[in-house]
């Protein structure tokens, strides 16, 4: 329908909408909607078909909003079943036997496999999760993504936790035990892995929190990048400290992640202090060299924590270290690939700085005029060279 001034006030309605609308849906919802709904003087003249069909669609609607709120929050959140499915009375076994007055046995044991089965799905796109998966996916993190990684998903498992400790999830699991449902032991099974990467969560998020300082000195905008170095030895002094003392982030895996991310924030510090168009522009305001000096400075500092890394690496080797033995090649690909990149603006960089001399060239003798002549036009060249150059693709 499209809005003009004569519909416009009949045509849309205005409202505001607090922060926690979310929350406030999901309260309504629960609340007043789900009293409306099962109120029988709001069903009057519904088939018993129609109001099963509605409530099981509503129902499922309240678990997804549940698990949205949840997601919005950071947070895993488990739907419950429905109440009627829910078993009831002081045990899981006698509610199996007598049942609910709302629904008989086979509707319950089907709404609480359902709900295992969404659980299940839940909890195992947890797991799953992997501080590699932004690398893989061709993104360049830093290492406070890591810190963050880990801290949420500490949360979230331990969120999780306290949920499967509810006497509801008890109940239910008992109840489809009870009826021998074919559940019950993967869900089991799934319930140790939760308990086990809680610990692993849990351990590495408290072991990272030593990295924090140094993390934010690499990372920070206001770090000069010309002291940058200062701050390598300390860090990966603490990672081999963590890799020596913690229980799970000590393996080539976690290690291998940890390192690549401090490469890109390197990469990352080092475009802010000089960066393409920095190089152009230098150039054109006639300092060049200045424009070398910081080339080569990024190279120094690059080149430096590789260094560092390899001191620590030896380190680590005397002591028994099975989390460094990686291969370099595998670590440093992307900042070997950047140094690359410095060392060929650097000799481009070089290059501008000895044609410009050429500027200066004043040849004398019977065919003096003749030679400055030609050695303006070489300048000349090269400068449609550079201006080419300029507009080539980064």
């Amino acid at each position: 329908m499209e809005l003009t001034k004569e519909n416009m006030k009949t045509s849309t309605v205005i409202f505001e909408l607090s922060r926690g609308v979310m929350d406030l849906l999901s309260s309504y919802c629960y609340s007043i909607y789900m009293s409306m709904l099962l109120n029988p003087a709001n069903q009057a003249g519904w088939s018993d078909l129609i109001s099963k069909d509605l409530m099981d669609k509503y129902w499922v609607f309240l678990a997804n909003l549940h698990v949205t709120v949840g997601l919005m929050k950071g947070h895993t959140w488990l739907p419950q079943p429905q109440k009627d499915a829910l078993p009831t009375g002081s045990s899981a076994n006698s509610s199996a036997a007598h049942g609910n007055s709302g629904m008989g046995s086979k509707d319950r044991l089907h709404v609480l496999e359902g709900a295992v089965i969404t659980w299940t799905k839940q909890i195992r796109h947890v797991l799953k999760q992997d501080p590699e998966m932004l690398l893989k996916k061709g993104r360049n993190p830093e290492p406070n993504a890591e810190l963050q990684f880990w801290k949420n998903k500490a949360a979230n498992l331990n969120s999780i936790h306290g949920q499967l400790g509810k006497e509801d999830l008890k109940k239910v699991l008992k109840f489809l035990e009870v009826q021998k449902s074919t559940y019950v032991e993967p869900f089991s099974k799934l319930r140790k892995e939760v308990e086990e990467a809680r610990d692993e969560a849990n351990d590495n998020e408290e072991f990272l929190k030593t990295l924090s300082k140094g993390i934010n000195a690499l990372t920070s905008d206001s770090t000069d990048f010309e002291t940058l170095d200062k701050h390598f030895d300390a860090i990966l002094h603490n990672v081999l400290l963590i890799c020596k003392h913690s229980k799970y982030y000590k393996t080539p895996t976690r290690l291998a992640v940890l390192i690549r991310e401090m490469c890109n924030s390197i990469i990352t510090q080092a475009t802010k202090f000089i960066n393409g168009p920095d190089v152009f522009n230098m150039i054109a305001s006639e300092e060049a060299s200045e424009c070398y000096d910081k080339l080569d400075k990024t190279l120094q500092v690059c080149t430096a924590f590789q260094k560092t890394y390899e001191l620590y690496r030896r380190k680590a080797a005397e002591n028994g270290g099975e989390g460094w033995k990686m291969k370099p090649e595998a670590l440093f690909v992307r900042l070997d690939a950047f140094r690359e990149r410095c060392r060929d603006t650097l000799d481009f960089t070089r290059m501008v700085m000895q044609f410009t001399k050429l500027e200066r060239i004043d040849i004398g003798g019977t065919k003096g005029k003749l030679l400055s002549e030609m050695v303006l036009a070489i300048l000349g060249e090269f400068n449609d060279a550079v201006e080419r150059f300029k507009k080539c693709p980064i």
